[in-house]
């Protein structure tokens, strides 16, 4: 008997890590094409405004869509459906380096980027069915894998293309191919996803007022820290040159920054699983809140360590975040994270687009001090989040 636990264990953690790697090609190629836009130019003749329209289109089709994806895929979703995805992603945005026309190449990156608003909701709901009691632990693994896809795609695809061409482009698919190859023989097509676990959970309660409440509350603190983190990575080097940091520290910090980025998930989802997700969400934004007062307030070495420690207690609380919006939202968990991995990180982008205008308005440094009020904002809602118990109850009593 208890070998027959173990080799259940072992199988669902090989499926764990086999829709991990999945959730890294994903991002792999949602981050393929804007690093190398510029290269575009020269093929199609793009103006600025045609490759920020093209960056919005990639966004916003892997974003939007996510929560009206996600509806369907709790209703008639299947687990191997992250596999067509994979191979739907890599066909369509490795043959735009083929594309000579650019109304014809917004409409095949826009039909590649469904795939990611398919993918995220689906695999992340796999990776907590497939986590069973841990599902804080899961998750991070899941979305830490993923996270690092974003600080790899540009020094892969940018040496590569602007040696061989945009035509080299198509041969990109074949790592796509092979790890949707990976995922069949891993048999995450077998992952049962009808969560027995929570649908026999009476008190989990239905999806109400309360549960209303809650998650928008938990879709705006997601909005949030998307903003601030899209920030600080578009603006990171300018921001700390002012603070007469050398040119060539600012470009490492930046990418320890990002993979800090990482590591925060997977320290905050083993927290979850022992704190809970409100103490973990309290915990980072407070953290998050101190390390830009150090940001705006010090200069040099100070300033640098602020910066570093921003992106780890940014993304501290992603996991805390998913994690409870599926407690609010248990029979819709392909929404809830539709919601906070991909409505959230659209509308932090359109807030991005405004902070972008103050800095051009009022200068960086005073767009920069403005964003303590989302982070102290967003560290008041979380003080006032109620606690998972707390919340089914509610939920029931209504």
């Amino acid at each position: 008997m208890k070998e027959i636990k173990e080799q259940r264990s072992t199988t669902n953690f090989t499926k764990l890590m086999a829709v991990s790697v999945g959730h890294f090609s994903n991002d792999f190629y949602m981050n393929l094409i804007p690093p190398i836009l510029f290269l575009f130019v020269q093929a199609l003749g793009l103006s600025l405004a045609q490759q920020a329209f093209i960056a919005f289109v990639i966004t916003s089709s892997g974003s939007f869509a996510q929560p009206i994806i996600g509806y369907f895929v709790d209703k008639r979703g299947k687990p191997w459906l992250v596999i067509f995805s994979l191979v739907w992603i890599a066909f369509w945005m490795s043959i735009s380096g083929l594309i000579t026309n650019y109304y014809l190449l917004v409409i095949i990156l826009g039909l590649a980027s469904l795939a990611s608003a398919l993918f995220h909701p689906l695999g992340s709901s796999m990776a907590v069915t497939l986590g069973k009691k841990s599902r804080g632990k899961s998750l991070s693994i899941f979305m830490t894998i993923g996270g690092f896809a974003a600080s790899l795609s540009p020094m892969i695809a940018i040496p590569i293309v602007k040696v061989h061409g945009l035509k080299v482009l198509v041969f990109f698919m074949i790592p796509g191919i092979l790890v949707a190859l990976f995922l069949y023989l891993a048999q995450v097509q077998k992952v049962d996803m009808n969560q027995p676990q929570m649908q026999k959970d009476e008190k989990r309660g239905k999806f109400n007022f309360h549960s209303v409440k809650w998650v928008s509350a938990l879709i705006l603190i997601s909005t949030n820290k998307t903003l601030i983190r899209v920030f600080l990575v578009t603006f990171g080097a300018q921001i700390m040159l002012s603070k007469q940091v050398d040119i060539k520290i600012a470009g490492v910090v930046l990418s320890v920054y990002l993979l800090a980025n990482s590591l925060g998930t997977i320290i905050g989802g083993y927290l979850n699983d022992i704190i809970g997700s409100k103490r973990v969400l309290v915990l980072f934004n407070v953290l998050a809140s101190l390390c830009m007062v150090i940001i705006l307030f010090t200069t040099g070495i100070p300033m640098v360590i602020g910066f570093l420690f921003m992106g780890l207690t940014l993304s501290g609380s992603n996991t805390a975040n998913i994690v409870m919006t599926h407690e609010l939202m248990p029979e819709n968990l392909n929404v809830a994270t539709g919601l906070i991995m991909g409505l959230s990180g659209g509308l932090g982008g359109f807030l991005m687009l405004l902070f972008g205008e103050i800095a051009d308005m009022q200068g960086l440094t005073t767009s920069t001090s403005y964003l303590l009020i989302p982070l102290i904002f967003t560290t008041l809602i979380t003080i006032l989040l109620p606690n998972e118990k707390t919340m089914v109850n509610q939920n029931v009593s209504s």
